[in-house]
């Protein structure tokens, strides 16, 4: 169960794991300098973290590359990347989700712009919705 951590005058974090890349340990510290985890939550932790180095990998290789790459006929096609950083996308919302982390502790524009814009076509869907049963009513 993930909950705030505790204050205390110097607290000790626990140390990255070694497969970890930049943003990747960034993360760990942050989320451990907010949350406090019970040890089953331990793998999703990581697992949040190495995603997020995952997305980094990849959007360094669609940079590096192109969206658009030369397929096996000479012909342009959309580079594999894209497809797998979307899906990385989706798994980093899932686990931050699943860890109940909120965007503040993980530093995460992508899930607050993901959510913010979920938001804003939810609202509008059932604002469309409750005026038309307010017009049935009237």
């Amino acid at each position: 169960m993930t909950k705030p951590a505790t204050e205390t005058a110097t607290k000790l974090l626990p140390d990255p794991p070694t497969v970890l890349g930049d943003r990747g340990r960034t993360l760990w510290a942050q989320i451990h300098e907010t949350y406090e985890f019970d040890p089953q939550d331990t793998n999703l932790v990581i697992e949040v973290c190495r995603t997020l180095d995952t997305i980094d990998t990849l959007a360094a290789a669609i940079a590096a590359d192109g969206v658009m790459v030369t397929g096996s006929q000479g012909q342009l096609v959309m580079n594999g990347a894209v497809g797998e950083l979307r899906q990385q996308q989706a798994a980093y919302a899932r686990l931050v989700t699943m860890l109940n982390l909120n965007a503040a502790a993980t530093g995460s524009a992508l899930i607050t712009a993901t959510s913010a814009s979920a938001s804003a076509a939810a609202n509008a869907r059932w604002s469309k919705v409750a005026q038309a049963k307010r017009a049935n009513r009237g």
